[in-house]
């Protein structure tokens, strides 16, 4: 079927994650004509593609649909995938997702062209076609909240890399010390260590005794957000906070200078919810250390989809990879 013959039609987009997972039905102007969310299957890779199977089925059912009214439809995981074929290698937060045809499954069920991403990319592509990097030709999407991911859009194009996995951020290694031997930094990168939900707890629990009056000693247990929570009532919450905004500079200012974007865009739980904090310290930081031009000339934004992001992402790529859109 020719792209003309597809052009004004839906698109299916399939979020999943480790906790949740969301299908939707995505027209070509980005309006969310239909969604189901449900908690993510964890009990193997086959029971969690037809638990998708399931709810595209269901999409169809609710709007009186089949597979010759729908584009094509696209899922945005956390997962290593083969570079030409979409192939699943490996996803790590999704037990038994490894060495999967997932794409392939799905077609055979549902008589559709399935294409797969991964979900740093797909929360770029969401960014870039409907929320705050609307109209920037280029931009990188860091998301900060339990972890540390991204994407890239430079000169037009999504930059996926030799392995698919271009905007891992996470991994930079913001330190001197190359012989650490700290288990998260190993396991999942070194920036994400330092400015993830995980990360910042621990740090604040490191420093925890040196500050006696903090009032996080009369929580129970407390989170990141309970420290930015405190940040005008507390000395280790401040000093929390303005630690991880510059931890949080200095990674941003590895970028600004390598990649030159117009705009970066932040989201996750900590990137976007805390903007109000963090910008103006992040923004001092990577104007210290960054690339002086590309420094004076970058914006920075709080993310607009917040966790939609991956669905108008996921959606975006069916209609870039069936020819709708370029």
């Amino acid at each position: 079927m020719s792209s003309s013959e597809i052009g004004n039609k839906d698109v299916i987009a399939v979020d999943l994650g480790g906790t949740k997972v969301i299908v939707a039905l995505v027209s070509v102007s980005g309006v969310i004509r239909y969604r189901i969310q449900e908690p993510t299957c964890q009990e193997g890779g086959d029971l969690g593609i037809q638990q998708i199977i399931r709810m595209v089925r269901s999409l169809f059912e609710q709007n009186k649909l089949d597979a010759a009214d729908i584009a094509g439809m696209c899922i945005g995981l956390p997962a290593v995938l083969e570079k030409d074929t979409d192939f699943v290698i490996w996803g790590p937060n999704l037990n038994g997702w490894k060495n999967i045809d997932a794409a392939g499954l799905f077609e055979k069920a549902l008589g559709l062209a399935v294409f797969l991403e991964y979900d740093g990319h797909t929360a770029a592509l969401g960014e870039w076609w409907q929320g705050a990097g609307r109209g920037y030709s280029s931009m990188v999407d860091i998301i900060i909240g339990t972890g540390v991911g991204g994407g890239i859009i430079l000169d037009g194009k999504l930059v996926r890399g030799r392995n698919r996995l271009a905007g891992a951020a996470g991994w930079f290694a913001i330190t001197d010390n190359c012989h650490s031997q700290r288990e998260d930094s190993k396991k999942n990168g070194h920036w994400e260590s330092m400015v993830a939900g995980p990360g910042i707890r621990q740090r604040t629990l490191d420093a925890l005794p040196a500050f006696p009056q903090s009032l996080l000693h009369h929580y129970e247990d407390f989170s990141a957000k309970d420290v930015f929570a405190l940040f005008d009532q507390d000395a280790l919450a401040k000093k929390i906070v303005e630690e991880t905004a510059e931890l949080m500079g200095l990674g941003l200012a590895n970028i600004v200078s390598i990649l030159n974007p117009e705009i970066i865009v932040l989201g996750g739980s900590i990137g976007q919810h805390q903007g109000d904090v963090l910008l103006p310290l992040i923004r001092s930081v990577v104007k210290a250390w960054a690339q002086p031009i590309s420094a004076e000339d970058v914006v920075f934004v709080s993310s607009k989809l917040g966790s939609d992001a991956g669905i108008y992402g996921a959606a975006y790529s069916a209609f870039i990879r069936t020819g709708i859109a370029m």
